[in-house]
């Protein structure tokens, strides 16, 4: 399968869409104009000309296992799940105070304010629907975007909360802190790329099961995406291309994703102590402490284990995709999983050469 045409058909759909939810967005803009400049501060940089936006385009695809034959007719709910997602970024830039662009208070309350508006914004283009599908499909989908709004808030909690240097029992098992780690990430991301299968298999009108393993797919997928996001954050710094990437934001924020909790249980008692006060001075940690962090990272096995759970993580995708009848689409959807089996995250890390300050020697194995 050329993936040349997979990637096409992604921005296709980015191309179709991308001119409704301008459109969703100049409609408030226009009634509310002091609105605009903090709407569009992530709406302009998530539309973007040949931008490939991945959760629309599961709908599409999830329409189209479903045997759906105009995947156009949906447009206006591949452009909610867009939207939807519009507003987890508005929010998270918030939470995570990226690289200091919402520094003050203003800036914050706006960016909130923003995410509310899109939340809202998303359900209004859904309706768009009601004339070609019956209230109770609609409705479905709506009850979708509310359950999933709430479980990436739970995993919000759960980020800022619980899975910090400041609260969490890091002398817990592995296992248990991965039960907490792998809840997170399925509140965060897995449960919203579940959504988007479910919302194209109701539209193509698909039978229960197909519907069924389409959202654990989903769940299994935004799972290991938010794994090779979290790994993201122990890039150096000139490894990013995103305006609005946040630079290290989980370490300046004192963070435990899982290739740090690894890091930590495999040093010593002196190295975890080490790595505890740089973590422990969150946004007053410097870059040259930073990059002794990421050099440790390179030089442990954290990075190893972390891949080894992606690699787990795509070996089931790769068993739940057999459930799935052999089909063109079934191929593409294969090809959707490279965003975390290739991507320039561990591309990155594949090509990294720790240089500088070490915290200490260590060796690997």
């Amino acid at each position: 399968m050329n993936r040349k045409i997979h990637f096409e058909r992604m921005r296709e759909t980015g191309r179709v869409i991308i001119p409704l939810i301008k459109d969703a967005y100049s409609k408030i803009g226009s009634q509310h104009q002091y609105l605009l400049n903090s709407l569009n501060f992530i709406v302009n940089k998530r539309t973007n000309d040949n931008q490939c936006l991945l959760r629309p385009y599961l709908v599409r695809l999830g329409f189209e296992l479903a045997g759906g034959n105009n995947w156009i007719d949906i447009a206006p709910a591949c452009a909610a799940v867009e939207i939807f997602n519009i507003s987890t970024y508005q929010a998270n830039i918030v939470f995570d105070n990226k690289n200091g662009i919402c520094s003050d208070e203003v800036q914050k309350n706006n960016q909130f304010i923003s995410s509310m508006i899109s939340r809202e914004l998303a359900i209004d283009t859904i309706w768009k629907l009601r004339k070609c599908y019956a209230g109770k499909i609609i409705s479905q989908i709506i009850d979708g975007f509310h359950m999933t709004n709430r479980d990436i808030y739970i995993g919000q909690f759960y980020d800022l909360n619980v899975l910090t240097v400041n609260n969490l029992n890091l002398f817990m098992p592995e296992d248990e802190y991965l039960s907490l780690y792998l809840q997170r990430c399925e509140s965060l991301s897995g449960n919203f790329i579940s959504l988007c299968f479910e919302i194209g298999c109701l539209l193509g009108r698909c039978d229960d099961y197909q519907i069924t393993v389409l959202k654990e797919i989903g769940i299994i997928l935004g799972i290991a995406g938010q794994i090779v996001n979290d790994l993201s954050d122990f890039i150096p710094t000139s490894n990013f291309t995103e305006v609005y990437k946040s630079y290290h934001s989980d370490l300046k924020m004192g963070k435990i994703t899982y290739p740090f909790f690894c890091l930590l249980k495999e040093s010593s008692n002196e190295q975890k102590l080490k790595l505890l006060n740089i973590l422990n001075q969150k946004e007053q940690m410097t870059l040259n402490e930073i990059k002794i962090l990421i050099n440790y990272l390179n030089q442990s096995r954290a990075i190893i284990k972390t891949r080894k759970l992606i690699l787990s993580l795509y070996k089931q995708l790769k068993r739940e995709i057999r459930k799935i009848k052999k089909s063109e689409y079934r191929n593409f959807l294969s090809l959707s999983f490279s965003i975390i089996s290739t991507n320039k995250y561990l591309a990155s890390f594949r090509s990294y050469k720790p240089n500088g300050e070490n915290l200490c020697n260590v060796k690997k194995e």
